[in-house]
């Protein structure tokens, strides 16, 4: 049975106070030049994804290239649920899963029935698959298996200043997490609540790091804490466009595309 919710709650908008904490970016391990790279991630295990035109590298702590993918229209790429390697290509409408060393694919095509305009698609923690339909900006999960849709909810989009442009959609503690690059990150529950916003231009990724939620504000990458709400950065070298953290490295690419690993003892 649907859930279908339209949500135009009072919304929370951060300015936070970010204390530095020090000494915990410290020796580059390795300065790599890259292709143009578009889009970045990481897995649990710590491997950074680097996206250019055409190709991924799967690189571990190190800097090795472990494995690679040659595919085009990457919309997003999402490794976190292991084993698998979830890519959503907008063009065609598919979700395709792969395993850890991008081998024995399996293609999932968005039924019309579930979206009219799926612009983004994420895996969620138990299998199902979470869409957002441009169309009338709603967000749906939907179970692949029995063709149903099991929750939607209507973002409110008289929020925004700007009409927004979600480039990234994630679930992650039962917390669905929009990428609007003109005004920043929306934070919901399950059902459609919207929990916060993260009110910052231009942001181009996030991740998580154990309970923190962390972007690139550079040359800073910042951490909110998903419930205190508590707040620290950490500096980084400056004129970057994308930051993954793990638990033992920094990874930061350029503007250039100098791809740069560090090594990261958070205190």
């Amino acid at each position: 049975m649907t859930n279908k919710i339209g949500f135009y709650g009072l919304l929370i908008f951060f300015h936070l106070n970010y204390t530095a904490i020090g000494q915990t970016i410290s020796k580059k391990i390795l300065e790599i030049k890259s292709k143009e790279v578009v889009q970045v991630s990481v897995d649990r295990l710590g491997n950074f994804f680097i996206v250019s035109t055409g190709l991924v590298k799967k690189i571990d702590a190190n800097g090795k290239v472990t494995a690679s993918l040659k595919q085009k229209n990457i919309t997003i790429l999402e490794p976190w649920y292991h084993p698998a390697i979830f890519i959503y290509d907008q063009k065609k409408n598919s979700c395709l899963y792969f395993d850890r060393n991008f081998e024995n694919e399996k293609e999932i095509k968005v039924n019309s029935a579930w979206a009219i305009e799926p612009s983004l698609a994420c895996p969620s923690n138990d299998n199902k698959i979470w869409l957002f339909d441009q169309a009338d900006a709603s967000v749906k999960k939907v179970n692949p298996l029995t063709n149903e849709v099991l929750i939607e909810f209507i973002l409110d989009t008289t929020q925004f200043k700007t009409a927004p442009s979600f480039t990234f959609l994630r679930e992650y503690q039962s917390m669905i997490f929009l990428l609007d690059k003109y005004s920043g990150i929306l934070v919901l529950n399950s059902i459609g609540k919207q929990i916060k916003k993260i009110d910052k231009n231009g942001i181009s990724n996030f991740g998580f790091f154990g309970e923190y939620l962390y972007y690139l504000d550079d040359p800073a990458i910042k951490f909110l804490h998903l419930v205190t709400e508590e707040a620290f950065e950490v500096k980084v070298e400056g004129n970057n466009k994308f930051a993954l953290v793990s638990d033992e490295r920094i990874l930061l690419v350029n503007q250039k595309n100098k791809l740069s690993i560090f090594e990261f003892r958070p205190e």
